[in-house]
């Protein structure tokens, strides 16, 4: 890897950079990370959507972002989870822009207080508090074991109901955490969800939605807005009443 190529990468993904200037490369999760971006446009693609993320973030919000997840860039899960940790913080982004794209102002990360629930993001909209808390549904445990054996295998259609018991889990913690910051009626609550589903490329996200959309229709959240955001390398055209989509098609998949 050339020097000019280090440089041109630096540029391009200043913000990045900045992420991977916190640890210690020789052993960290940016680990020889401008080879990786040089190997191929897929990786280089997916960072610089990242970029473009970080970008709409302001400065005291960068700032908190990078010292929330200083702290994961050297800890990989033993557990077959890689660097989860990390990317749930950064999942965190999405949330915020999302407040952005609604119009909300002040947008802001909630530093968390020993003994206190609070949820992730604050804002205002038309004079109206805005709460915003950020989940990530990772993947199941047998996944993880079946990812690991590195085998060709086929996917289903089908949600398994344990996705369904830790969606509704992970609503009820959101829900629980923005009731006890501020549960005042005129408060607006919305629960930020990111899944990633045991169908590691995505090609059945539109029927897990739609599973989705019904079994929340039956057991409705009445007193929180839901928000799914959707990654997959496959266009999900897919209109839920139950909750906001939002369906970033093409975003790639990579790890590094």
């Amino acid at each position: 890897m050339s020097a000019l190529s280090k440089l041109m990468f630096r540029q391009e993904m200043p913000r990045v950079y900045e992420l991977k200037d916190l640890s210690d490369d020789s052993s960290a999760r940016f680990h020889d990370f401008d080879s990786k971006l040089g190997e191929g446009t897929v990786r280089r693609k997916t960072w610089l959507a990242r970029e473009h993320e970080f970008q709409r973030l302001d400065e005291a919000a960068w700032q908190f972002l990078k010292q929330e997840a200083q702290p994961y860039l050297t800890v990989n899960d033993t557990k077959g989870r890689g660097w989860q940790q990390f990317m749930d913080i950064l999942n965190q982004v999405r949330a915020y822009n999302h407040l952005v794209d609604l119009g909300c102002s002040g947008v802001q990360f909630i530093p968390t207080k020993t003994g206190q629930q609070t949820p992730d993001l604050e804002g205002e909209l038309y004079g109206r508090k805005v709460l915003c808390e950020v989940k990530t549904i990772n993947i199941s445990d047998k996944e993880v074991l079946e990812r690991g054996k590195n085998e060709v295998r086929g996917s289903t259609n089908k949600l398994e109901d344990l996705f369904l018991k830790k969606l509704i889990s992970t609503l009820e913690k959101a829900r629980g955490q923005m009731k006890a910051y501020n549960d005042q009626k005129h408060v607006r609550h919305i629960a930020f969800v990111v899944p990633n589903f045991d169908d590691r490329m995505g090609e059945y996200n539109g029927d897990y939605y739609l599973q989705i959309d019904q079994y929340l229709v039956d057991n409705p959240y009445s007193d929180i807005e839901i928000v799914f955001y959707n990654e997959s390398i496959f266009e999900c055209q897919v209109s839920m009443t139950s909750a906001t989509l939002i369906n970033r098609f093409p975003y790639p998949i990579l790890s590094l």
